[in-house]
């Protein structure tokens, strides 16, 4: 009887803490998609994500050599779909990204780089849940020829704000 009530009191507390800072999160800053998340959101966020890729697709690896017209095919489908919030050259800044939160990855960014073929592919093919990243039902080779692009990404100098059109 007695672990029950220690238990059932630290449940309780651990619930009443909960709840405090949810109000003092809320009263505070709310959940305004316009202010950026913080570091510890951030963290959480991608730790989350971690968690969600299956480790099968964190070990694949991209079976599309990345030539020409691999790069080709899907720039073109980059342009088409995905750079309305990625922006075409990769970096994020478009107006409808600059509303969302949280914000668009710049897809030179060695955070985005540092992901594994297959954390790309799941990503691209899977989405993003809580975030404004969706799945695509695309071939597969489609996915795959999109982490190449991906890849070709780092290599390649953002476009600098000024020159944006």
């Amino acid at each position: 009887m007695k672990t029950f009530q220690i238990v059932l009191a630290t449940s309780v507390g651990i619930l009443v803490a909960i709840l405090v800072l949810l109000y003092a999160f809320l009263n505070s800053e709310g959940l305004s998609a316009r202010k950026k998340p913080s570091n510890f959101e951030y963290a959480i966020a991608n730790f989350a994500m971690g968690l969600s890729i299956p480790a099968e697709a964190k070990k694949l690896n991209n079976p599309l050599t990345a030539d020409t017209q691999v790069l080709a095919e899907a720039r073109k489908h980059f342009k088409e779909h995905c750079a309305v919030c990625h922006a075409e050259d990769g970096t994020g800044k478009t107006t409808l990204a600059a509303g969302l939160s949280p914000e668009v990855p710049d897809l030179h960014a060695d955070h985005i780089q540092k992901l594994t073929d297959g954390e790309m592919f799941y990503i691209i093919k899977n989405g993003v849940r809580f975030t404004g990243m969706p799945g695509w039902d695309l071939d597969d080779n489609h996915n795959w020829s999109l982490v190449s692009l991906i890849r070709q990404f780092a290599k390649e100098s953002p476009t600098l704000p000024s020159a944006a059109k």
